[in-house]
């Protein structure tokens, strides 16, 4: 993230983490982590929760944090292929949540991005190849809201 731009990093591991496996308190540390962010006035926050929706690494419990979610404006989610966007929309639906954005290798072709919008309704872009396009994607509203906001 610093390389490409973020003056301010932090993980699970700066809060005393080594894993994120198996915890009770991740949804704790992760509004620990926001809130820390936020002390430092950023124009945008970018959380990264993990690689995987389902499985090991607790991202299930952040997901279902209310309180953390409250705080979340947009939802970008990558996959690998259709299927897994497919698997994505349906696990996040279990959490009342539905991504904004969609990204990953299943972007990798403008086929895939289109196919995305057609059959799910949902705007995709590739990081690797339309970076720009991805971040309007994911920032339409907020960034204006908050110019508007200072103006």
């Amino acid at each position: 993230m610093q390389d490409n731009g973020a003056f301010a990093t932090v993980s699970f591991l700066d809060f005393g983490l080594p894993s994120t496996v198996g915890r009770a308190d991740l949804d704790e540390v992760g509004i620990g982590a926001l809130n820390y962010l936020n002390s430092l006035s950023p124009d945008l926050i970018v959380a990264e929760l993990g690689d995987g929706v389902l499985g090991g690494y607790s991202v299930e419990k952040l997901l279902g944090s209310e309180k953390l979610m409250s705080s979340v404006k947009k939802i970008v989610f990558c996959a690998s292929d259709f299927v897994g966007v497919l698997g994505g929309l349906t696990a996040l639906k279990d959490f009342g949540l539905r991504p904004d954005v969609v990204s990953g290798s299943v972007t990798d072709s403008r086929m895939g991005a289109d196919s995305i919008g057609e059959r799910f309704g949902i705007a995709a872009a590739n990081a690797r190849t339309e970076g720009a396009r991805l971040f309007d994607l994911a920032t339409d509203n907020i960034l204006r809201a908050k110019e508007a906001a200072v103006c």
